[in-house]
């Protein structure tokens, strides 16, 4: 007759190894880390539930009565010999999670670098299936145009941001974007076209007033650029990009004491612009010394 205890472990063990296979069926989709970890641990405790089954006991007694006159018969296995195989079992089992902690460990160190790909990778499908469902979804097509232009897929962003504007024509948005889009691809006669179309439909736009002026600039129509930078600093731009290239153009035209404010207003807003701390010791020559200590400080960061 099987031994009861035996015969428990065996339940026991099978449980276990039901609990695995579930949790392996329902952790499938978060990657191969949570495969190899149930997977392992549902073929470990099948082993062992096998092992201690009394079917399993059974089969190998009834193998002792049979007669083999090729072989000879085995003896029965002892508890010993049962307790030094279980433990061997046991720290093979042992090594081998130990192993799946490590791998859990580097899994998330390694995780960290790709979350950020893996969630706009999700994000992406999500959009996909929402266009598949509804191909006018303004906010789907938006959404991958602007994965295409962080890639550097501009005409490829473009096909996208075109599909937004020809469901609806005054998208700021997608007007703006279009515009930021023929700005990378250093085309900025389009530039221009596109952001005066969006300012058009929304004057506060202070974004596409940058992208405007910065069209302007690159042309080298420096009073062009400096009335739209004007626009948007009058409308409460204040980022030091701004600040410091309305202070050059005002520095290029002379005008030195609207310069000098921008300048200083460009610090004040971010203190690490070397080349303004040097440029104003030049236009403020009774403070040459201080600024020039300052731009050796940031040198040495």
């Amino acid at each position: 007759m099987a031994n009861e205890s035996d015969e428990v472990r065996s339940k026991r063990f099978t449980r276990l190894a039901f609990a695995s296979a579930f949790l392996l069926a329902l952790l499938w989709p978060l990657g191969s880390f949570f495969i190899w970890i149930f997977l392992g641990s549902t073929a470990y405790f099948i082993f062992l539930a096998a092992y201690y089954s009394p079917r399993a006991e059974r089969e190998q007694r009834e193998s002792y009565s049979r007669p083999n006159r090729k072989a000879t018969p085995a003896e029965p296995i002892s508890e010993a010999s049962k307790k030094k195989i279980f433990k061997v079992i046991g720290i093979i089992g042992s090594i081998f999670f130990f192993f799946l902690f490590i791998l859990m460990i580097i899994g998330f160190i390694v995780g960290d670098d790709t979350s950020e790909g893996s969630e706009t990778d999700s994000t992406d499908n999500a959009d996909r299936i929402a266009l598949a469902s509804n191909p006018s979804d303004l906010d789907a097509l938006t959404n991958l145009g602007n994965r295409f232009y962080y890639d550097q897929q501009y005409d490829s962003a473009k096909i996208y941001y075109q599909r937004v504007l020809d469901i609806d024509s005054k998208n700021v948005v997608c007007l703006n974007n279009m515009a930021l889009v023929f700005y990378q691809q250093k085309d900025f006669a389009q530039t221009i076209a596109w952001a005066k179309k969006c300012v058009s439909i929304n004057p506060d736009y202070t974004d596409a007033l940058l992208v405007l002026g910065d069209g302007y600039f690159e042309q080298k129509k420096n009073s062009e650029a400096l009335r739209i930078y004007q626009q948007a600093y009058a409308k409460g731009m204040r980022t030091p990009e701004l600040l410091n290239i309305m202070a050059y153009l005002y520095d290029v035209q002379n005008n030195q004491s609207e310069a000098i404010r921008l300048y200083k207003e460009t610090l004040a807003v971010d203190s690490n612009y070397v080349e303004i701390y040097e440029r104003l010791a030049e236009l403020e020559p009774t403070r040459k010394d201080w600024y020039k200590k300052k731009a050796e400080q940031w040198k040495a960061r």
